[in-house]
């Protein structure tokens, strides 16, 4: 029997076109008992195609295609353990080694692999190294295979027959040819117009092989012999925990840390609920052998400096972590578990058989520096968890049409009206037609084959990207475990997913940026700054009365999570403010949950409501019956199903999981089984399962939505108190769900007075105190940060006097000089010059330097300026509009003209106005795209005028109407009806019109 050797997936990128999971499915049905996956320099694939082998019933035989810049390629297949690591070790060599040589270095790492090769060179240098050698005659019986076999012959290497197939069909040539034109830059006639590239291999039936190869039955026999050796079935590490370097027994000392910090957090006498707590969790942490990793953690967390003292760095420690008590004396996590009741099993259990992680938030402009830290730290045994980049709808359309030779310009007419949704059940072409952003666009031929070849990429692995924050450290040198490549980045990462590197039992720490942080530090920097005394060491911002006050009324834009306009309505619908009820909030607000967010509202305002059955009483008593975290999914599951805790965590995860399709239902067998069993009814078990399915995508657990709280709660506390040292700190840190003109209005809104930038007194950032902010050297376009280095330096010797004390000190370009003066921040030395006079003021200067004069300076002491007024108020403020992208003194809608203007109702009145028909004119800020439950498409919209900000809603009759018109940064006209519910006001629209603009 045909054993094929030689397969690539579509992880040899951009070289396949069908994933494992599809090779496989052909295998079987061709009647293979197995196969061979050989990307290209990689094992990408590897847990996908494993899993893929499982669910066929097919022998795995594991392996990788490698070549090297001298035109050498071979085939190794990994015969056992040690052939495994020398494999990743091969591959690692490969992807780093600048002088990578094949033959070399699989004769340094050759034990445990067998080597395939039609290269006569790389052959017989193996076979002189002593390595188990084959020759690879191909898939065809052609002259040039015979030759390669009597030369074998002659060296007593065996022969044998390989596929060779990157493709998973004869339909996916064009796929192909389409892949290799987005790789090399060409157009598709071009790839076509050549032969070699043009045409590619696919997996055939065995028959077909066994008659070509009939005058040569040996070499199709040689291959399963050869497969025969390959007894490795892929990685067995168990869970691979990172080393503890420090003196002491792990978890000796992870008890004695542990107790340390639970009398800095709790105070000498610990109560019993929190010595329980800590017996508990240490007594798994160390039966599950996971102490090493929680030291390792802190280590990271808070560092040791070259003076022996810890760094206290500002973090948020969240994920399924933050419900142990162990994390949160270590300092590692800062949300008290015993205090809100985080389940602990949800992060860690006996019966957990995979890896959890922790999840720590740092800084966004500090976390490479301490991932720096941690990678020098640990070097040779660390590495980034890799994210496979796939095609996504909007990249493989304009790829594809770039392949066909449509221009930059045409292709961004269709892609920048394309949302990022896109219809279930029909195809790309007929969705992309129907979608109503794009009536009016021209999608005549070649449209409609462009967007039929792009769907077929859509899912198709492009690139390796690094995971945003997960590193993985181990005992032993890091590619023994796992071949390992640099990043466009320059960091380490290993070749796989966040999936597959816990389907191996690497165990991840995640390592991420959160600008909420830079926020949170900024402002109490500046509040310091400005002799106000702040201690952090009890701040507990979510007992203070006046942010509760700030979060009910969802006054919260710029506060970390809770500022999206989802949320801030929530909030207004809740009125309570409370840490408990935000918690809850963070978590039931997730895009399958619509339903259930009302429910909440409900009965939280005292709706009457039935437990979906007494045994979950105590389950969801604090969610009032709703399924809201992750950890409830599990703890239904135990309940009612008879989950075992393992199980039930396995039904949590799939839930989010790329083949949930597949899984899902053997999970949901069990659990109507299961709840049957139990004697609960099938109208209740229907209830429950619909439920669950609300966690489909993503969704929190309590542990994570209660450290997202603590920092939302930290900044509406200095939104609340003070307010402009944390508005310049949301805008400085360039982050958040609004752009910045939107933050400026906030800031306008709370009663501040934004002042324009200052060449004598701005910094790079923005600050804020009292009631003025001052807008930043940042915020100006076409500033370098070169010239802001220098203003702020230059100024350290003295103030700028006048226009030509500054152009002589700071020597800005003639365009970094017009964006100073049309924004204002040379106004403080113009002295009786108007801003036309200061442009003419620069260009003179510049003139006489390209003479080369030698008079003085153009002081003012030269001949006065000709009389160059500014123009109208309208026409200045338009250039200062174009710089800053936001005017200073006030909204842009306050200044429309009065025919406009007339009949409006005012953002701050619409709630005066319930059930009645308004017209609202409004500038657009941002929006959110949905879907109904019939598939229709509607959109959430964000305005504001001088007064406020309006949430609207476009249901899909409108939208369809009217989504062609909507762009952020533009003013609208819009007619609808006010709509309250609990409390919270919206406007649903039936009318728009766009306002021109001059």
């Amino acid at each position: 029997m045909f054993f094929p050797l030689r397969l690539r997936s579509h992880y040899s990128l951009m070289q396949g076109t069908a994933s494992p999971a599809k090779l496989c499915r052909l295998a079987k049905k061709a009647g293979y008992s197995g196969l061979a996956l050989t990307d290209l320099n990689n094992l990408y694939g590897l847990w996908s195609f494993l899993a893929a082998c499982k669910k066929e019933g097919l022998r795995p035989v594991i392996g990788a295609d490698i070549d090297d810049d001298g035109g050498h390629r071979l085939t190794a297949l990994v015969e056992n353990e040690k052939g495994y690591k020398n494999l990743c070790q091969l591959l690692t060599g490969k992807h780093l080694d600048t002088d990578f040589e094949l033959v070399r270095e699989c004769a340094d790492h050759g034990e445990g692999l067998l080597f395939l090769s039609d290269n006569r060179t790389v052959l017989a240098g193996l076979q002189r190294a002593g390595l188990s050698v084959s020759a690879d005659l191909g898939a065809q019986p052609d002259a040039r295979a015979s030759r390669l076999r009597s030369w074998a012959r002659s060296r007593r290497i065996a022969s044998l027959c390989t596929p060779a197939a990157v493709l998973g069909g004869p339909d996916e040539q064009q796929l192909f040819q389409l892949l290799r034109a987005i790789d090399e830059k060409k157009s598709l006639s071009q790839i076509r117009s050549r032969s070699s590239n043009c045409t590619a291999k696919y997996l055939e039936h065995p028959d077909v092989y066994a008659d070509r190869f009939a005058i040569w039955p040996e070499v199709l026999k040689n291959s399963e012999l050869l497969a025969a050796r390959c007894r490795f079935r892929g990685p067995d590490f168990g869970i691979i925990m990172p080393p503890w370097r420090g003196r002491g027994e792990s978890g000796t000392v992870l008890r004695r840390k542990a107790y340390e910090g639970a009398v800095n957090r709790y105070g000498e006498d610990l109560a019993e609920p929190v010595v329980e707590r800590l017996e508990h969790e240490l007594k798994v942490i160390c039966k599950m052998a996971f102490a090493s990793y929680f030291l390792v953690v802190r280590d990271i967390v808070h560092r040791l400096g070259t003076n022996g003292v810890r760094k206290k760095r500002r973090i948020c420690g969240r994920g399924s972590g933050a419900a142990s008590l162990v994390a949160y004396c270590l300092e590692i996590t800062n949300v008290c578990p015993v205090k809100h009741n985080l389940y602990f099993e949800r992060f860690l259990n006996p019966g957990r058989s995979d890896p959890p992680d922790i999840d720590i938030d740092f800084s966004w402009d500090e976390r490479d520096h301490v991932l720096a830290e941690v990678l020098h730290d640990f070097n040779g045994h660390i590495a980034m968890v890799a994210n496979h980049v796939c095609f996504q709808p909007k990249m493989a359309i304009r790829e594809t049409a770039r392949a066909h030779g449509l221009s930059s310009l045409e292709i961004s007419t269709v892609t920048k009206r394309l949302p990022w949704y896109r219809g279930h059940g029909t195809s790309m072409a007929a969705s992309v037609a129907h979608l109503p952003t794009m009536r009016g666009i021209d999608l005549s031929p070649p449209w409609p084959s462009i967007f039929k070849q792009a769907e077929q990429l859509v899912g198709v692995p492009r690139y390796l990207s690094v995971h945003p924050g997960g590193v993985v450290i181990t005992p032993q040198p890091i590619n023994h475990y796992v071949p390992v490549e640099r990043a466009a980045k320059g960091v380490p990462i290993i070749h796989w997913e966040k999936d597959g590197t816990e389907e191996a039992g690497l165990v991840k720490i995640d390592l991420l940026g959160n600008r909420s942080l830079g926020v949170i530090r900024d402002g109490l920097g500046a509040v310091r700054g400005c002799g106000v005394e702040f201690d952090e060491t009890n701040w507990q911002p979510e007992d203070d009365p006046a942010t509760r006050v700030t979060v009910a009324n969802g006054l919260t834009m710029g506060c970390f999570y809770i500022e999206s306009p989802a949320m801030r309505l929530l909030q207004k619908k809740a009125a309570v403010g409370d840490f408990e009820q935000l918690v809850i909030q963070s978590s039931i607000i997730r895009p399958a949950a619509n339903e259930f967010v009302r429910e909440y509202v409900r009965r939280l305002h005292g709706g009457r409501y039935d437990q979906l059955h007494p045994l979950l009483t105590d389950v969801l008593d604090e969610t009032y019956g709703l399924m809201v975290y992750q950890e409830d999914v599990s703890r239904v599951a135990v309940r009612l199903a008879s989950f075992s805790h393992a199980r039930a965590d396995g039904l949590r995860k799939v839930l989010s999981k790329k083949d949930r399709e597949m899984r899902l239902p053997d999970y949901r067998q069990e659990f109507f089984s299961g709840c049957r069993q139990n004697g609960i009814e099938q109208s209740v078990i229907e209830d429950l399962w619909r439920m669950i399915l609300s966690f489909d995508g993503y969704s929190f657990c309590k542990p994570h939505s209660a450290s997202y709280a603590k920092v939302s709660f930290q900044a509406a506390y200095l939104k609340c108190h003070f307010p402009a040292q944390f508005m310049a700190a949301v805008i400085s840190n360039e982050g958040g769900f609004y752009s910045t003109f939107a933050y400026v209005s906030e800031t306008r809104r709370l009663g501040l007075t934004i002042v324009p930038p200052c060449v004598n007194e701005s910094t790079r950032k923005w600050s804020g105190e009292g009631s003025v902010v001052r807008v930043g050297l940042m915020a100006l376009k076409g500033l370098s940060r070169g010239l802001v280095e220098r203003v702020i330096s230059c100024r350290l010797e003295g103030a700028y006097r006048n226009p030509a004390d500054f152009f002589v000190r700071t020597s800005p370009s003639t365009d970094e000089v017009r964006a100073l003066i049309h924004s204002g921040a040379l106004d403080c030395v113009a002295g009786p010059l108007s801003r036309s006079q200061l442009l003419w003021e620069c260009a003179r200067l510049n003139s006489a330097r390209a003479a080369e004069r030698t008079t003085p300076l153009l002081g003012f002491s030269a001949p006065p300026p000709p009389e160059l007024k500014d123009g109208v108020t309208r026409e200045r403020l338009r250039r200062e509009y174009a710089i800053l992208g936001f005017l200073t003194s006030c909204h842009p809608v306050s200044l429309m003209p009065e025919s406009i203007l007339a009949g409006r109702v005012r953002a701050i009145d619409l709630e005066d106005h319930t059930s009645q028909k308004v017209r609202f004119v409004g500038w657009l800020i941002t929006g959110k795209l949905v879907s109904t439950k019939n598939g229709e498409v509607m959109e959430f919209l964000t305005f504001e005028d001088e007064t406020g900000l309006v949430e609207t809603t476009f249901f899909p009759r409108t939208y369809q109407r009217y989504a062609h018109l909507l762009s952020s940064g533009r003013p609208y006209v819009l007619h609808g009806t006010i709509d309250r519910d609990f409390g919270a006001v919206s406007l649903v629209v039936n009318r728009v019109s766009l306002v021109r603009t001059t």
